[in-house]
């Protein structure tokens, strides 16, 4: 890894067709210039982070000052969760590795691989449900992610399939873990302040606002083995409150076999 702030992503890598963007951010294929080695390029936007054009300024200031503070803290979480991983878990099959960071006045580049194989997501509305052995699979290799990230202190608080990227077309490609934006590190980094994430993979004590533990993970999980299994999320329902009591309430009976029950 390069020294961290010292070069410009366009100096080391050739920016090409977007992948996907965010509220704070958009994702590039990139070419390395040294060996044309293709990686996914994620450019966080700083709003107000330092002192380029990127920080606003004048009227209008105080009405945005909440969605800077914001990107703010979710630009620096995410770098040093990445950095945390490199540390301490990386290389790992089931999370997906950084290779570089870049800065410049505006925004904060990291350099990942390239996963091609699309997201956990596309597939199960491919397959519509899967049989428990190939549920099990898909699990397995989300779960043995998660334990890595547990074990060095990482709650990912955002677990969905659309946060879990194949890293190539192949049936057997191995399952990455990404975009930790809303991680937490325990003792390390304060979780970003409200109820993030999707609420159909909310565990009870995020909506409750109660703590960031690995168990909300573990709850994420089941309910990406409910859905793999059914075809269709656990708790349904016409508006986001009554889906919001539904979770913190009720107990879904599933006709799941006593292992996938156990799991």
């Amino acid at each position: 890894m390069s020294e961290y702030g010292r070069r410009a992503v366009s100096d080391d890598y050739q920016l090409g067709q977007v992948l996907g963007t965010g509220g704070f951010s958009v994702v590039r294929i990139g070419v390395r210039k040294e060996d044309r080695l293709q990686v996914a390029i994620k450019t966080l936007k700083k709003y107000g982070y330092g002192t380029g054009k990127g920080k606003r300024k004048g009227k209008g200031h105080a009405g945005s000052e909440a969605r800077m503070w914001q990107a703010e803290a979710l630009v620096t979480n995410e770098i040093l969760v990445m950095m945390r991983i490199v540390d301490y878990v990386s290389p790992h099959p089931n999370i997906i590795h950084l290779l570089d960071v870049y800065e410049d006045d505006d925004a904060v580049h990291l350099v990942l691989e390239l996963c091609r194989g699309g997201e956990l997501f596309d597939r199960i509305v491919e397959q519509e449900r899967y049989s428990e052995r190939d549920a099990a699979t898909v699990v397995g290799q989300i779960a043995a992610g998660l334990a890595a990230l547990h074990h060095c202190g990482i709650v990912h608080r955002d677990l969905k399939p659309e946060n879990c990227l194949y890293a190539d077309p192949h049936p057997e490609a191995p399952l990455k873990i990404m975009d930790f934006g809303l991680s937490h590190i325990h003792n390390v980094t304060n979780a970003v302040v409200g109820v993030f994430g999707s609420m159909d993979y909310m565990a009870p004590e995020q909506l409750n606002m109660s703590g960031t533990m690995p168990a909300n993970d573990r709850w994420s999980l089941g309910v990406i083995l409910y859905i793999l299994l059914c075809g269709y999320p656990p708790f349904r329902a016409k508006t986001t409150r009554d889906k919001q009591r539904r979770i913190l309430t009720v107990t879904v009976h599933p006709h799941l076999c006593y292992c996938c029950v156990q799991m």
